[in-house]
């Protein structure tokens, strides 16, 4: 297959095996997000580790992506999409083939949550540009939803594949197998596209990227120190730490764009009406659906005694819902107001939680729970897609780089401090043991708290503005 060796803004329409290269990067990124979690007992029992240790590494997994979701973007401008791509290919490579071969918590510390999550960050992020750059018209639009549908496919698969693995093989399969995804991406990495470069290293915005990817890792960290009795008296003074940097960081951002100098991003998008609603919503739907993929499968496994397969069926009780309402989104936008669709699944959650309160106990049934996710996840389907409209509607086409990477971060920051802030709250009191009936409490507090959350991003969505007819 002949690929030409560079590209211009236009789009080169190159064949769909371009597509498939690289969306396989996005598939395995995606599903690393969600299939360790149902194998949380296993690990603390394979890597004679605690519960806490694992909460932390899964955390660290989100917020590395997070931390450099903005710096992936300005290191593309200067080394170019498919070189980016391929270093993140070669750097997630190396971490999958570390954790696979994890022997402690340490091990799986580097190789998952540091190694991968650098080079996810560097793949996600030159993904959507390579995407972009490839196809144009029709086909761009075709491509884009392939994307989008492979990364909620992953999401829906993967508790299924980490809970298979973990039942009935071993949780470093998983690993395993991205490892051999990564080999084919590599191995077939000609049939990606160069594109020109578009910045030198000599604009490159290095404290800018200083100040966001370690203001945003400290203010997150901060939240982990309060797990260990041992380090909860540092965790004030880090959040702290990383509160100044990212107040530097916009202040730095706004007096760059005022001198007419080169940004990391555009911070005047937050002047958009629109956009800060659906970040902050978004930003509180995150939280709520990150930390119940952490907290979820810590129950049903340590309370209810439930395998990492059965666990993996749990969540995709969540999953399912989300999933196909998506494909609704087309029609319902055009027939009713952003506000108050958005209202309906912020309010379907709220009673998905005040169900789920309800069931919670010593003896709680598989059906139960996996009505209340159901129902959880229907109105999280309906809100997500929504809100992305919502945010990207009065955005102009220059602009859009700038809006996804800040959308990018949001997603994956809320659902390292839902893990961080929710599992804490679920494991408060059980630092020595974990005792079943503090774990019922503890998710029943959670849930109060989540209920709090979504009832935020109810009242803050009735700030949208109504649609013109």
């Amino acid at each position: 297959m002949a690929v030409n060796d560079s590209a211009g803004e236009d789009g080169l329409n190159v064949g769909w095996f371009t597509l498939i290269i690289v969306t396989l990067a996005l598939f395995i990124i995606s599903i690393d997000i969600t299939f360790l979690n149902v194998a949380i007992t296993t690990l603390v029992h394979d890597l004679h580790t605690t519960i806490f240790t694992i909460q932390n590494i899964i955390v660290i997994y989100t917020l590395v992506l997070a931390s450099l979701t903005l710096v992936s973007g300005e290191l593309e401008k200067v080394l170019g999409r498919k070189k980016t791509f391929l270093i993140g290919s070669v750097i997630y490579g190396a971490g999958t083939l570390i954790a696979a071969l994890s022997i402690n918590s340490n091990m799986l510390l580097l190789g998952w949550s540091i190694l991968e999550g650098i080079g996810g960050a560097l793949m996600w992020v030159a993904t959507t540009s390579i995407v972009i750059g490839s196809y144009t018209g029709k086909r761009r639009a075709t491509a884009l939803g392939l994307v989008a549908s492979i990364a909620s496919g992953a999401a829906l698969v993967g508790p299924i594949i980490g809970g298979f693995l973990t039942t009935y093989y071993s949780w470093r399969y998983a690993f395993g197998l991205e490892f051999v995804i990564i080999l084919v991406i590599l191995m077939f990495s000609r049939a990606i596209p160069s594109f020109p470069k578009t910045m030198t290293w000599s604009k490159f915005n290095i404290i800018g990227a200083l100040n966001s990817g370690l203001g945003i890792f400290l203010v997150v960290y901060g939240l982990i120190l309060l797990n260990n009795p041992n380090t909860e008296y540092l965790s004030p003074y880090v959040i702290l730490v990383g509160l100044i940097l990212l107040i530097i960081f916009y202040f730095d951002q706004r007096s760059r764009l005022n001198k007419n100098k080169h940004a990391l991003v555009d911070i005047r998008l937050f002047k958009v009406r629109a956009f800060m609603i659906g970040n902050i919503a978004r930003f509180l739907l995150g939280l709520v659906t990150g930390g119940i993929r952490f907290i979820i499968p810590v129950f049903v496994q340590t309370v209810l005694g439930y395998s990492p397969i059965t666990t993996g069926y749990t969540l995709v009780a969540m999953v399912i819902p989300m999933f196909l309402v998506t494909f609704t989104t087309g029609k319902v936008s055009v027939r009713f107001q952003p506000r108050y669709i958005i209202s309906t699944g912020f309010i379907l959650t709220l009673i998905g939680c005040i169900y789920l309160i309800n069931v919670f106990r010593l003896h709680t049934s598989f059906i139960e729970i996996a009505s209340g996710l159901a129902l959880l996840g229907l109105g999280a389907g309906i809100i997500s897609p929504h809100l992305s409209n919502l945010a990207f509607l009065c955005i102009t086409q220059d602009k859009q780089p700038d809006a996804s990477a800040i959308w990018n971060t949001n997603s994956n920051l809320n659902s390292s401090m839902g893990t961080a802030i929710l599992g804490l709250i679920l494991l408060m009191g059980t630092f020595n043991v974990l005792s079943v009936e503090k774990l019922v409490s503890g998710i029943i507090n959670a849930f109060y708290v989540i209920i709090i959350i979504l009832f935020l991003g109810l009242i803050i969505t009735q700030f949208v503005q109504p649609k013109k007819s």
